[in-house]
């Protein structure tokens, strides 16, 4: 076999950074765009689950803040 026809073997291509990947997830999020309450049946439905959904992940998040600032300031 000669250099010429020696082909490389074949890598899996490394994985984004985790700062990319999060950057990616942030940017589609931010243009992605929001169902409104009109139209069918389903698109209603669409809409109260976003809805729902956006009111539970910002309850959980906030909720997981404020137990972060409540450990810090606990362990003065």
């Amino acid at each position: 076999m000669s250099a010429v026809t020696w082909n490389r073997p074949v890598t899996a291509a490394r994985p984004l950074p985790l700062r990319t990947r999060v950057r990616h997830v942030v940017e589609t999020v931010r243009w992605a765009p929001a169902p409104y309450f009109e139209g069918s049946a389903r698109q209603r439905a669409r809409y109260v689950a976003y809805l729902l959904g956006s009111v539970l992940a910002w309850t959980v998040g906030s909720l997981a803040v404020l137990a972060v600032i409540g450990q810090a300031l606990a362990s003065f």
